[in-house]
């Protein structure tokens, strides 16, 4: 049964079925998420080929696909050119080929290099290139940007005019044409939508001072900090009584555990809610995949949806840019190595992680201020109406 499509919802529809290449954009609910969903099922429906990615773990098992790392198996640190692109096996040589139609989800996260990436390792591979392929965008570029330090942002202005995706090379060739979703489809939700915009343009809004509370709601913590996310995940823990279990990272030269979302030190208990941190190539888990720890005989496990996924040490090596001998250029160099297992707590997360997510309750801890360009904005379009919402502010109004 096909839904109902407003004005702009069945133009973005229109104008994909030809099969031109998309980016659609809009407010909060707007029905970016709804309208894509269908464009997909039609899609599939006409016997088009059909992959949708998205920067990030928790925001590809939202979407329902997979991570574009994992997909166009693409190096995961350091600011990419065509020679750090890989060449693939048969297997996935023949999954890139079949490809007709790709979604890109929250683009907003999407950096210009990895969208040039996805198209050179097309070419690479011989599968053709993104010009061969259809390509929708689907995001809102009001809401958080990639994460970058400040060596790869550097590292990513001697090539590119700025970090959004469409300041990618390839980007100009796709002839894209934008679709902006203006219509709110939860009418029920009018008020918080609007004052939801007020805040996306940057504007401050007193609608929100009705739900500020002094103890969290049942749902999900998302905070600003890792700090504070890390204090709601000990707290979780400690109403546990079952035996605690132990994890320490072995480290080896300059590096952190956060540079690959990892944790230095794990502290877990059976029944612990934790998240799986990586794309595993054995079982049906990326990195966002929610779950709850168990072990026993010896083994330790993450429970997903009823089946035990047994949990397996890591080890990855960091690379960054230092100067080469004659000083006059960049090269990447190993310069260190961590191996841990690939889980944290999750009893809280961070806002950024919570991009593409919608849940049922929410509790934004704002004690201590957002730091960054849409992260309010973010937060407080995580939760699905807002009898769910629920604002700390510990005393700053």
């Amino acid at each position: 049964m096909e839904i109902n499509l407003n004005k702009n919802q069945q133009k973005f529809i229109d104008i994909a079925l030809e099969g031109k290449n998309v980016f659609l954009s809009g407010k909060a609910g707007t029905g970016k998420t709804t309208v894509t969903r269908e464009l997909i099922k039609r899609l599939k429906k006409a016997g088009k080929r059909v992959a949708v990615v998205a920067p990030t773990g928790i925001a590809a098992n939202n979407a329902g696909g997979a991570t574009i790392h994992s997909t166009f198996s693409l190096n995961p640190f350091g600011v990419l050119n065509f020679d750090e692109c890989n060449f693939v096996k048969s297997e996935k040589r023949r999954v890139l080929s079949a490809i007709e139609t790709i979604i890109l989800d929250e683009v907003s996260m999407l950096r210009p290099d990895h969208l040039d990436a996805i198209n050179w390792t097309l070419l690479k591979n011989g599968c053709g290139s993104l010009l061969d392929k259809q390509i929708i965008f689907v995001g809102d570029m009001r809401q958080l940007p990639a994460v970058l330090n400040d060596n790869t942002r550097s590292v990513l202005m001697r090539t590119y005019e700025g970090d959004k995706f469409f300041d990618a090379k390839i980007y100009p060739q796709l002839n894209v044409t934008m679709v902006e979703l203006d219509e709110v489809v939860r009418q029920s939700d009018t008020e918080f939508i609007n004052a939801l915009n007020i805040i996306r343009d940057g504007g401050k809004s007193d609608y929100f001072r009705s739900f500020v509370g002094t103890k969290p709601n049942d749902g999900v913590i998302l905070a600003p900090y890792n700090e504070m996310v890390q204090k709601y995940n000990e707290q979780g823990l400690s109403k546990l009584t079952t035996d605690e279990f132990t994890f320490k990272a072995e480290v080896h030269g300059n590096l952190k555990a956060d540079d690959f979302n990892l944790e230095s030190v794990i502290k877990v208990k059976n029944g612990a809610k934790i998240m799986y941190l990586i794309n595993s190539k054995d079982a049906p888990l990326v990195n966002g995949t929610i779950g709850t720890f168990a072990s026993y005989k010896g083994n330790h496990y993450i429970q997903v949806n009823g089946i035990d996924y047994k949990l397996e040490e890591v080890e990855f090596t960091k690379k960054e840019y230092v100067l080469n001998e004659e000083g006059t250029d960049l090269e990447l160099r190993d310069i260190g190595s961590i191996k841990q297992y690939p889980f944290r707590l999750a009893y809280a997360l961070s806002i950024h992680k919570s991009q593409g997510l919608t849940f049922d309750e929410v509790t934004i801890d704002l004690s201590r201020p957002c730091f960054m360009e849409g992260m309010l904005y973010v937060a407080l379009s995580r939760v699905r109406s807002p009898e769910g919402l629920r604002i700390l502010t510990g005393g700053r109004g």
